[in-house]
Formats: C-alpha cells, structure tokens, sequence
C-alpha cells in the first residue's frame, strides 16, 4: 500500500495523505485520525524521518508578470506542501538571476541540493542541453528529455485534452474551429497543437492553416489574435491557455463580435480567478495540486534508487457558458 493508494481510497490529496501520516499540525484532527486509522488497518509503516531534512530545489526558468507565472506558483506551492510534510527543505531561485556561464549539475552539487524541480523551461532555456549531463535527479515540468536516467517529467496530457475539446465542438455543430497558439519555442503548444491537427482528422475535416493564430500565452495575444479570428470565419476558437482566451474574448467585444452568440471559445487551464470575472469560460481543466505532488513523488522515488518516469495526468472538461451549439 502507497500513500497514493491511501489518497485514492480516503479521496483526500497525496499531501494530505502525508501530512496526516507524519502528525502535522496544519490539517484538521479528525481528517488525520481517519487517514491514520485507514493506514494501519491496511499494514502502511510510515518511514523514519530523516535526522535532517534533505534540500530540494524548485528552479524557475523566468520570472513572468502574467498568469503563466501564477500557474507555475500553484504547482510549485503544491510540490512544496508535500516535500516539507516528508521533511525536505525547498529553496525556489531563477535560472534569469544567474550569470551567463550559469551551469546547473554544478550549482546544485556546490549547494548541497539532491534534487531539482525545473519548471517554466522552454527549448531556447539556457539550460535544457545541460540536463542530459546531470549527476542530481531532475523532474521537469511540461517539458521531457529521453535517454537520460536522471530525469523524470510530469505534464498535463495535453494532446489528448485538445483532441476532446475538437469531438465537444464537432458534437455541437462546430467545423470551422480556429486555435489559438501559444509561444513557438513551448513543448506544451507543440502537444496541444498536434492535438488541434488530429483531433480535426479524426472529425474527418480538413486542416486549414487559416485558422491558426500563433500567440505567446499572455492576454495581449489574445487581444491582438482578436481582429484575425474576427475576419477568419471560424465559429469556434480552441485557446492554449485561459489568459489568453480571456484576451480573445475582449478584443473579439471590440471588434463587434459576441461570444458564443458569433464565436465559441475554449481555454485550457482552468484558473482559480476564472470564479472572480464574468467570462463564463468553457475550458480544459488542469489539476495543479495533483502535478505539484506527483512531481515530489517522481523525486523521491529517485532518491530511493527507482528509475526515472514520464508521467502524464488527465484534463478535465468544465463545461461553461462560452460554447454555442449550432445543432
């Protein structure tokens, strides 16, 4: 029996799971005697605490202004919940704060750091052809490197997620389906741009590169991919990310055009401020807490000797306001 087995069957978070295991003091009393009564009747032993806690680093690529930035911070918050529950310590620094001959492994041999968390990377990042040299355990996040034994990745399935949101707006009438892209150099726009191709081939409709706008997931190229998609005669847009659907809808008010009574847009992300403003955005849901703990247990399986994995997590379509049906 796994801690994650545990949190599955008590329908309760891996961090809870942990917390409650190793008598933490910020969950509540009878949540941790129910998961720690369910875990002695199904014989899980908690590991000894280390005498002192290991150092993780949580490394970003960059520090951004926009939600892009308050994604990656959810994700981070989780991951750091879960690995002081296990008692490690986590350092957050920024590969944009470094000098220009910046190595990574060396950094984090001389600070005594047995893992990394890298998230925010894409493949113009300074570092991405280090990793492959790494002597400490690496978990990349939205981003996999093959052949290195050293390195695990978590990530939304992001291919799949845009495939179902093309099958939602086929079912509803929808042929003409515009996608919004984000920045060129992303691992994650190229996954959810192969799902806009064939998640169109599967519908049986042509792909058309009229269609697709390449933005850079802020909200100002939403607004600016506004005026293209106004002219474009699309009746659905698939956005990679909600800031920027968000963008889209306000520049597609400017330029005359209502959503969904002219066009339908779909975000992707799901973001907790979606619940403080009145875009009513259908979108693909990420679970944020579930990558940052999946992302320690990568890390910790590590440490423990067990081989590096790729793991993929489901989105979730949350159905809102911002699809029209012409059926």
């Amino acid at each position: 029996m796994t801690i994650k087995e545990i949190s599955e069957a008590l329908h309760v978070s891996i961090s809870t799971v942990s917390k409650a295991l190793n008598d933490a003091t910020d969950i509540a009393e009878e949540t941790k005697l129910r998961i720690q009564e369910y875990a002695g009747s199904v014989g899980y032993r908690v590991k000894a605490k280390k005498t002192a806690p290991r150092r993780i680093c949580a490394m970003y690529e960059r520090v951004d202004s926009d939600t892009r930035n308050n994604i990656l911070n959810h994700v981070i918050s989780s991951f750091t919940d879960i690995a002081i529950a296990n008692n490690y310590e986590v350092m957050i620094d920024y590969v944009v704060s470094k000098p220009n001959d910046f190595v990574l492994d060396d950094y984090l041999v001389q600070n005594n750091f047995c893992a990394a968390f890298i998230v925010g990377m894409n493949f113009k990042s300074r570092i991405y052809k280090q990793m492959k040299n790494t002597t400490i355990p690496l978990v990349l996040l939205d981003n996999r490197i093959s052949d290195a034994p050293l390195i695990s990745s978590v990530s939304s399935e992001n291919t799949d997620a845009i495939v179902y949101a093309i099958k939602y707006l086929v079912k509803r009438g929808h042929s003409k389906i515009g996608f919004l892209m984000g920045e060129n150099d992303s691992q994650v726009s190229a996954e959810r741009l192969a799902g806009y191709i064939s998640g169109l081939a599967r519908a049986g409709i042509e792909y058309n590169n009229d269609y697709i706008y390449y933005g850079d997931f802020t909200k100002s190229s939403g607004e600016e991919a506004s005026a293209f998609f106004a002219e474009s005669g699309v009746t659905a847009i698939i956005c990679c990310s909600d800031i920027m659907a968000m963008g889209l809808i306000d520049g597609l008010k400017a330029c005359d055009k209502s959503v969904p009574e002219d066009i339908s847009v779909i975000g992707f992300d799901d973001l907790n401020l979606l619940k403080f403003t009145s875009y009513d955005l259908t979108t693909m849901k990420q679970d944020f807490n579930r990558l940052g703990e999946e992302a320690f247990k990568l890390i910790d399986d590590m440490l423990e000797g067990r081989s590096a994995q790729q793991v993929m997590l489901q989105c979730k379509l949350i159905e809102r306001g911002s699809v029209k049906s012409l059926v």
